[in-house]
């Protein structure tokens, strides 16, 4: 449209007759409007004001015309010449893996360490209680349903996916002993978020027959006592009927008198005394006694859950879910103990040694690998 017009500003400076500038002028101006007729806007004479509502106001003469075309709106996306892909996210990481190295080329090196003397493992899961012991039940809450459900009578849902939330997992050791050894915590056992080595210092005791022989003595480890504490845990559960997608909340809770539910924050797991013989130097020597634990939760099987509603003035309907044989929270708990003596070591180590992990944030940015400018 715009070439239209500059093309109608240059007709008069054409050397024509009058006759053909004037039929030139027309034809083009002929064209200039039927362009104007065919987008979407208002044809008016020039003189006019500009009006919003497009109605005849005095003596302009106004006709709007619009046509619901595509060609009449011009499409809502930019012109990109490149595209980058947003280098932000979570990364895994592995531990560090120094190359491989053959004796010609290394060095003897002395060290002082703690040598593993003897370890062994535990291995055990139990359900969750009430922090005060009680049974413990969940109070369901139905949060959102996405299609269509009956309105009359139960239906039977399925469970796809269970999410845990929590806040932090508290291990509390208990009471731990080393037969006859005396032993001392090297740093607080309770009460510290994130943390799952435990350590003891242990005064040793000699065995002769064992010594003479040049080995350890066999001491009974025990572990009484040992719970985890969860905080603040909600279970998210996503389940189906038919095509129709819900989602629950499932919240901790013990059983009032009158069979009422109050929810509590945290659940607790209670584990066994947990007892096995572990070697020891007997020498006589002090030792350290380390227990390092992981855990996992999870939840045992939902086979049945029923979902029903109740119409409320023909119009809302209230929902719910049960599970007729509620939901078994299960912690799995992981116990390694070992028993460590301090030794100058001698190990056999490359010269070059560990190589670092060189931090370059200018190639984070600037990637002058891709193609195009």
């Amino acid at each position: 449209m715009q070439d239209l017009k500059r093309n109608r500003k240059r007709v008069p400076n054409q050397h024509i007759d009058q006759m053909e500038n004037d039929c030139l002028e027309e034809h083009v101006s002929q064209e200039v409007d039927d362009d104007l007729t065919r987008g979407c806007g208002c044809k008016k004479d020039s003189n006019c004001d500009k009006h919003s509502d497009c109605n005849h106001n005095m003596k302009c003469e106004c006709e709007c015309v619009c046509h619901p075309e595509p060609q009449c709106c011009e499409p809502c996306e930019p012109d990109a010449d490149t595209c980058i892909k947003n280098k932000c996210g979570p990364e895994c990481l592995g531990p560090i893996n120094p190359p491989r190295f053959n004796v010609s080329n290394s060095v003897p090196v002395v060290i002082e360490a703690n040598r593993i003397f003897d370890t062994m493992v535990f291995q055990t899961f139990t359900d969750a209680t009430a922090p005060n012991g009680a049974p413990l039940v969940f109070d369901v809450e139905l949060v959102e349903i996405n299609g269509p459900i009956p309105r009359v009578g139960q239906v039977n849902v399925e469970i796809e996916k269970i999410c845990i939330n929590h806040n932090g997992i508290i291990i509390n050791t208990g009471m731990t002993t080393l037969e006859d050894f005396d032993i001392e915590p090297l740093e607080p056992t309770v009460g510290k978020r994130c943390e799952t080595t435990f350590e003891y210092a242990v005064c040793g005791e000699t065995h002769r027959r064992c010594c003479n022989r040049g080995k350890g003595q066999s001491v009974v480890y025990k572990q009484k006592g040992l719970s985890v504490l969860v905080e603040d845990l909600v279970l998210e559960l996503r389940g189906r009927c038919g095509c129709t997608e819900f989602i629950a909340f499932a919240f901790p809770a013990v059983k009032c008198h009158g069979g009422q539910s109050k929810r509590c924050r945290d659940v607790e797991f209670l584990f066994n005394t947990l007892s096995a013989p572990i070697g020891v130097p007997s020498d006589g020597r002090g030792f350290t006694l380390r227990q390092e634990f992981q855990t996992h939760l999870t939840v045992d099987c939902i086979g049945k859950a029923l979902l029903s509603c109740i119409d409320h003035d023909d119009c809302e309907c209230h929902c719910e879910l049960s599970i007729p044989n509620d939901i078994d929270l299960i912690l799995c708990l992981q116990n390694n103990v070992s028993t460590l003596i301090n030794e100058q070591l001698v190990v056999l180590t490359s010269p070059n040694g560990v190589q670092p992990r060189v931090v370059d944030t200018f190639s984070k940015v600037c990637d002058f690998g891709s193609c195009g400018e």
